[in-house]
């Protein structure tokens, strides 16, 4: 996995570089009688959830795994103003105890990171020269069509295959000159109808935001967009309009006025559904997991207030 991120943290100094940016406060909370417009939750009826579903988040898995931990998450937020680091970090953490995945346990070394600075694009290049294995084909393509997007937020991570005796294929990047050149691991293994012979495990996963990009972004909405990147495959870009259903992905595309105050039902369920599935099933068998999940409201937080279940 290569040198974790509680190092690349002290070597490369990225608290050091966001803070030495002027760090810019996000949005306190919003004080009571606000009239802002929210794009508020609602209750979605099976095809509005499946299409959503679809729209959202890449849905491109047929005959392979979902990609996901499947180990311990560690969770580090650096470059925010004052306490807001440890409150993202914790409403993070609180995500994903309730999307039933393992948090690392005190004085873990992170494997989720959190950056907001304003020159996101320069703090990554030192991270690539720094690291240059951190970085491959797929990671390198998805940072470059986010920068060339404008996009106020840059996330990618690292996937490794997996097999079920615990051996461990995948491609790193070899040459921080070049990092378009990838070691390949070649493999065989026989299909299956019922379980897939390997499965996709993320091994690290990082968001880094445009300090200049979040003017009235509030902490929870930060936080919560943040949460289905390092946790989730969002489609890059997601289809918000084809979509319909209210979702925090929207943060950026609608603004945060418009945008909803937190992740939706939706939202919620689809990491719940994600997660419940076992390592090695196909991905297929995600859009009736998340549907699964959405239809068992005591299993989402908030249950007393969630919208109903979908017809």
């Amino acid at each position: 996995m290569g040198r974790s991120f509680a190092t690349i943290i002290g070597a490369l100094g990225l608290a050091a570089l966001s803070a030495a940016a002027t760090a810019q406060e996000v949005a306190p909370p919003l004080a009571e009688g606000s009239t802002i417009e929210v794009q508020g939750d609602r209750a979605l009826n099976r095809d509005e959830i499946l299409r959503g579903q679809r729209a959202l988040y890449e849905a491109g898995l047929a005959y392979r795994t979902a990609p996901r931990f499947h180990d311990p998450v560690c969770v580090a937020v650096v470059g925010l103003a004052g306490r807001q680091n440890d409150i993202v970090a914790e409403r993070i953490r609180a995500n994903i105890r309730e999307a039933g995945v393992e948090l690392a346990g005190a004085g873990c070394k992170p494997n989720a990171l959190v950056s907001a600075n304003r020159k996101p694009k320069a703090v990554i290049d030192a991270l690539r020269r720094r690291d240059p294995q951190l970085f491959n084909r797929a990671s390198e393509e998805a940072i470059r069509r986010q920068l060339d997007a404008g996009s106020p937020a840059i996330a990618w991570g690292e996937t490794i295959l997996r097999a079920n005796d615990g051996i461990i294929f995948g491609e790193r990047s070899s040459s921080s000159s070049n990092p378009a050149f990838v070691v390949p691991v070649f493999f065989g293994a026989l299909p299956s109808r019922h379980r897939a012979p390997l499965y996709q495990a993320k091994v690290n996963a990082l968001v880094f935001f445009d300090l200049d990009r979040l003017e009235d972004v509030h902490v929870n909405q930060l936080a919560d967009y943040a949460t289905l990147h390092l946790l989730g495959d969002p489609r890059d870009p997601a289809d918000h309009a084809g979509a319909g259903v209210p979702s925090i992905l929207s943060l950026f595309a609608d603004g945060p006025a418009k945008a909803p105050p937190a992740m939706t039902s939706l939202d919620r369920a689809y990491l719940r559904g994600l997660y419940a599935l076992r390592s090695n099933e196909w991905g297929w068998r995600l859009s009736a997991s998340v549907l699964a999940a959405y239809r068992e409201p005591e299993a989402l937080p908030g249950a007393a207030t969630s919208p109903a279940s979908p017809s």
